[in-house]
């Protein structure tokens, strides 16, 4: 008797709550994809509250999940300091992303980030991300951990164009094309 009460009220649950999720999941589409409130430190250990401190109009973030990645990254270098020499709305930032470690952990991966980058100059620019990845890369529609991710944000976070793997000439000029209309 009890299985075929679940058996008749499955299908009015479903009916009832299916609309509501698929509204939702329509509703999530449309709204502008914004990089999470973060407090962090850069290698230069300035602490900043992202995304409001992001030091440009427009911010290029270079998003990285394994070390290996670092290279896929540095591609990008060039571009983003042409860029930021031309246009003193934009900034870059590197963004090596790892997951909510205990303080011993980052303190190491800092300063072996740091022993990486070895010009002073660039730590501002480089920002460690400790937090979960999954919530992370789900808050900026990022499918996986699989390649660098270059997202372009404004102070605001939202997100004004993305791409992902090593730079190409196609994605130098989208790159180039959007700043120049993110900060007219």
């Amino acid at each position: 008797m009890l299985q075929r009460i679940r058996l008749l009220l499955f299908p009015v649950l479903c009916l009832t709550l299916l609309p509501g999720a698929v509204a939702t999941s329509q509703g999530d589409a449309s709204r502008p994809v914004i990089f999470p409130t973060l407090s962090v430190e850069t290698l230069a250990r300035t602490k900043l509250n992202l995304p409001s401190e992001f030091a440009g109009k427009v911010n290029l973030l270079l998003i990285y999940f394994e070390p290996e990645q670092a290279r896929a990254a540095d591609t990008w270098m060039p571009a983003a300091e042409a860029l930021q020499h031309m246009n003193f709305n934009f900034r870059y930032y590197k963004m090596p992303v790892s997951g909510p470690e205990n303080l011993i952990f980052r303190w190491w991966d800092s300063s072996s980030l740091r022993s990486v980058e070895t010009d002073p100059e660039t730590w501002p620019w480089v920002v460690p991300l400790y937090v979960n990845k999954q919530d992370f890369r789900r808050a900026l529609n990022i499918p996986n951990e699989k390649d660098v991710v270059a997202l372009l944000v404004n102070r605001s976070g939202q997100v004004l164009w993305r791409s992902s793997g090593p730079l190409s000439e196609e994605k130098k000029a989208a790159l180039s094309n959007a700043v120049t209309t993110a900060t007219r």
